[in-house]
């Protein structure tokens, strides 16, 4: 007679304290989250823009910036990792459910995100920078900003083959939301509007300078953006989750 198979469940949520401390002993890890919040503070610094406006388009660049470099990056690094060390596997023989490994993994990369990148918009008001027209709003980039970039770095890590790939894989992502959010930022035709929100990622920050400045964007197919801005990173957070689990290994790949 066969042994039952171990019991699918369990309180993720335990798990996460461990493997936050995981996180934080992996010194390339620690110093990428730290790396994209320094860098828009000293941007802020450098720059010292003037005015609501000029504030908030600071403030929605360097927020999707930042969490791209810390939260996305060290997500698809955390993730390569556990996989290539066994460790993931190791854990799928207890009672966790896959989706709760995954959730234990990512949850300490999502607070220290959102954490993060509060307290660097705070440095900007500390700096000079007007309060957000509108706070609460805040919430929803961040919060939804925080949950796509885990997700995304979820995915990211299946078409790493180590830790030293992943430097490239994430490339793509980085480079073409950041050149979005900037274009964004200076102003275009709908159109082009349309089409730049379209890019996982770049609502984040145009809803970030939407509640800073508390003039939205022109609307986009009948949509404003405190609207379209939700249901798109909504939309390509449920993407990337059906990415990864079509695309997840546990064991280390060949």
């Amino acid at each position: 007679m066969s042994a039952p198979a171990p019991h699918r469940g369990g309180r993720w949520w335990r798990l996460a304290p461990v493997e936050a401390r995981m996180v934080l002993r992996r010194r390339t890890v620690a110093l990428s989250m730290l790396a994209g919040p320094l860098m828009m503070v000293f941007f802020a610094v450098v720059v010292s823009p003037e005015g609501p406006e000029g504030w908030g388009m600071l403030a929605g660049i360097s927020g999707l910036i930042g969490m791209l470099l810390s939260v996305y990056a060290s997500a698809a690094t955390v993730f390569t990792l556990r996989r290539e060390s066994g460790a993931l596997a190791r854990l799928r023989t207890t009672e966790l459910s896959g989706a709760g490994i995954v959730a234990a993994t990512g949850a300490p990369l999502f607070v220290v995100g959102v954490a993060q990148t509060l307290l660097v918009l705070a440095v900007f008001v500390a700096l000079g920078a007007p309060a957000p027209a509108q706070p609460l709003l805040l919430v929803v980039p961040i919060v939804l900003g925080g949950a796509f970039c885990v997700v995304a770095g979820a995915l990211t890590s299946t078409f790493s083959s180590g830790a030293e790939s992943v430097q490239f894989t994430v490339l793509p992502l980085v480079i073409v939301a950041s050149v979005a959010a900037n274009l964004l930022a200076t102003g275009v035709d709908p159109a082009l509007r349309g089409a730049l929100l379209l890019v996982p990622g770049t609502p984040v920050a145009d809803l970030i300078v939407t509640a800073w400045t508390g003039v939205p964007g022109p609307a986009v197919a009948g949509l404003a953006p405190t609207v379209l801005g939700p249901l798109l990173l909504v939309a390509w957070i449920a993407i990337a989750v059906l990415g990864a689990a079509a695309r997840w290994r546990w064991t280390p790949r060949g």
